[in-house]
């Protein structure tokens, strides 16, 4: 099979690994920027090195840049790019779409890899990032057979999928629960893993279940390799960055044998496989469309398996095992009263040429004949080559010393080293990153996203000139009338709200709130508001959006970080944060409530319940999905003027699980605030969060 093994490299001992069990690729963290940030990761100068090594193999080096990025690291981004670019990677894996920009902006002749953790779940999700010069893309791990093939037969870019090792019960990139609750984002490659925790299900106010609700199996699709290649994927990611030397040789050694050799997977391979690493078992369940709860791991969040590794796993995980040859052929001469003569080359184009300093003598004894002459040349012994193919001719009656032989033998594996080693000269441009700081303090106006027609009703009751209305509900509304007719009496605009992961919905209005590149290039025609999900971070992501009405920065972002932002933001770029609500901690294919055998229907009953007595409400999504809430609204009507001194333009206030009463009393409570009236705009303590607003940086 021609696919590409990519393999996880965490530390130096995992990447030798991964090259000695037959990987054609792997992807490693750098010092700066990685999603795993608490892996060993290599330093420039070993990245240097080890890239070395994996271009002698004729392996590929991708080195994951792939964390958001603030905007008082853009120059640091920008700096390291160019050493990496120096040190030879292959490619950068990246999420922040403002860092995309910079480094293509920065070093053009890079490639560009979309990492999972951009949420990509569709063909319109590539054709975006193609359009800006992403030449490959990593799908979300949640897409079906014939979703992934449906991508793969009409994109032009690579694509990537993960088939095997963890998995996130989250979509990758839209997970903020370690963040919000406990400062440690997934999102700058820090993330605690409470998904990993045990949880009661709450039903109606009693406990319904307990387990390790939120914890899915690790993904095995080995049984599916004939099928991946048929349906067009370039390359099979195998997960584990922070997995020892040992599990990487016994995984990549199970993929490669079953790639260079077509057939079913034994059994005592697929102990193996369970051996290294399990959470009581595999799952397909994402690539089959079989979900529910043989996905989950229940009863154990960790490791279920002895850890036991196979011999043949052990010797490929040994830092001075070299069981990779490279196949090497060699054509040689030795005429009479000349230097032995010899070409050296392999199957990527490489010759070498190499000639003696002595030359040959008259044999007294036992003469150089091409047969031993063969025999010494083809001693390659340590090196990284074998010889697989030789042509020697030798004039008979002569010989030469067997030194002279190994050092011209030696001289051509040396060159042939450096040849395959040689890095390509890539561009550095001159390019800048700009700052703005053209922006000044405006009047900042409520914005409102409802999920039910009583919030909507509150609403528009409360004249929010601008609501965000799911794109069912809108227009059900437009069918009816009667709301929308009292929306449009009051001028207020009522903007149809995409799914939060995308999805083909009948959009008709003229405005969309789009959650996802995917949406922007669906709906690339409409006037386009940005959503929070597209994680804009930075003002070079702002910027990316600049043809937008409006982008709603990323819930992340402390008061400190969006006023930086907004400072070096255009004048012209209307700016939204959210200012209210039960933040989004989950989205997930998998419904952890259908996961036990129950399901709510919309109806709101149930809620996850952890050790600390904390309960997060789960409502229902758009096709299907569960949306895990925070326990606690974000909370700021009181705050309101350390707000206003940030340069944005609007506040929206996130309506999911309250009633028409509670918005009401909300809208309330802020634009009282927001007339300076601080009266009636508090909430009793402990039952709301300040979110990231006051916290020191992630």
């Amino acid at each position: 099979m021609s696919m590409e093994l990519l393999a996880p490299a965490g530390n130096h001992a995992a990447l030798h690994a991964a090259v000695q069990s037959g990987a054609d690729a792997v992807y490693i963290g750098g010092p700066k920027f990685g999603a795993r940030s608490s892996a060993d990761n290599f330093t420039i100068e070993e990245i240097k090195r080890w890239t070395d090594y994996c271009h002698l193999y004729g392996v590929k080096v991708h080195t994951a840049v792939n964390t958001l990025i603030k905007e008082k690291e853009i120059y640091e981004l920008q700096s390291y790019v160019k050493e990496l670019n120096r040190a030879g990677a292959d490619a950068l894996i990246v999420q922040d779409i403002g860092a995309a920009d910079i480094i293509k902006n920065t070093i053009p002749d890079m490639e560009l890899h979309a990492s999972t953790q951009m949420t990509v779940t569709s063909l319109e999700g590539v054709k975006y990032l193609e359009s800006m010069g992403f030449s490959r893309v990593v799908l979300a791990r949640e897409l079906s057979e014939k979703e992934i093939e449906y991508i793969c037969q009409n994109a032009k870019a690579e694509i990537e999928v993960f088939v095997h090792g963890a998995i996130c019960m989250c979509y990758s990139g839209q997970c903020l629960m370690s963040s919000i609750l406990g400062g440690r984002s997934g999102n700058r490659g820090r993330c605690a893993q409470p998904c990993r925790l045990p949880y009661e299900i709450m039903e109606q106010g009693k406990k319904s279940a307990r387990g390790y609700i939120l914890s899915p199996k690790d993904m095995a699709l080995i049984n599916e390799l004939e099928t991946l290649e048929k349906i067009g994927v370039t390359s099979l990611k195998i997960e584990g960055r922070l997995k020892r030397a040992e599990y990487v040789s016994a995984v990549v050694g199970v993929y490669r044998k079953y790639l260079d050799n077509s057939r079913k997977v034994s059994k005592e391979d697929m102990q193996e496989l369970l051996d290294a690493f399990s959470r009581t078992g595999f799952t397909d369940g994402y690539f089959k469309g079989n979900l529910g709860k043989n996905m989950m791991s229940h009863d154990t969040p960790g490791n279920s398996s002895e850890n036991k590794f196979s011999a043949e796993a052990k010797r490929r995980a040994d830092i001075n095992c070299n069981t990779r040859k490279i196949p090497v052929g060699i054509m040689g001469t030795l005429k009479k009263d000349e230097p032995v003569e010899i070409t050296m080359y392999d199957n990527d184009g490489n010759y070498t040429y190499t000639k003696g300093t002595l030359n040959s003598e008259r044999a007294i004894n036992k003469e150089m004949d091409s047969k031993r002459l063969s025999e010494q040349l083809s001693k390659l012994g340590n090196t990284p080559f074998v010889c697989d193919e030789i042509n020697i001719s030798s004039d008979s009656g002569i010989t030469i010393p067997i030194k002279e032989i190994n050092a011209v033998r030696r001289d051509a594996v040396d060159k042939l080293i450096k040849m395959r080693t040689a890095r390509e000269e890539r561009r550095e441009t001159d390019f800048s990153p700009t700052r703005v700081n053209q922006r000044k303090e405006t009047e900042i106006i409520l914005t409102a996203e409802v999920s039910s027609t009583e919030q909507l009703e509150a609403a528009v009751k409360n004249n929010i000139s601008v609501i965000y209305v799911p794109v069912d509900m809108l227009g059900t509304l437009n069918a009816q009338g009667t709301l929308k007719e009292t929306a449009d009496k009051n001028n207020i605009r009522l903007i149809a709200k995409t799914a939060e992961i995308f999805c083909r919905e009948n959009v008709t209005s003229d405005s969309v709130l789009v959650s996802s590149p995917a949406a922007a290039y669906k709906y690339r025609d409409k006037n386009l508001i940005g959503d929070f999900r597209l994680n804009i971070f930075n003002s070079y992501s702002a910027r990316h959006f600049d043809g937008f009405e409006k982008i709603t920065l990323s819930p992340e972002l402390n008061i400190h970080e969006i006023k930086e932002l907004c400072d070096n933001s255009a004048a012209d770029t209307d700016i939204e944060i959210i200012g209210y609500g039960h933040l989004p901690l989950m989205i997930m294919k998998n419904c952890p409530i259908k996961a036990m055998g129950k399901c709510q229907n919309g109806k709101n009953i149930y809620k996850l319940r952890d050790r600390k007595k904390e309960e997060f409400p789960i409502i229902c999504g758009h096709g299907c999905n569960a949306i895990l809430l925070n326990s606690k609204p974000l909370f700021m009507a009181d705050k309101i003027n350390d707000l206003k001194n940030l340069k944005i333009n609007s506040i929206r206030l996130l309506f999911t699980v309250e009633n028409f009463s509670q918005c009401d009393k909300i809208i309330y409570m802020y634009k009282r605030a927001m007339s300076g009236n601080f009266s009636d705009t508090a909430m009793a303590e402990n039952t709301y969060t300040r979110g990231h607003f006051y916290r020191g940086a992630l």
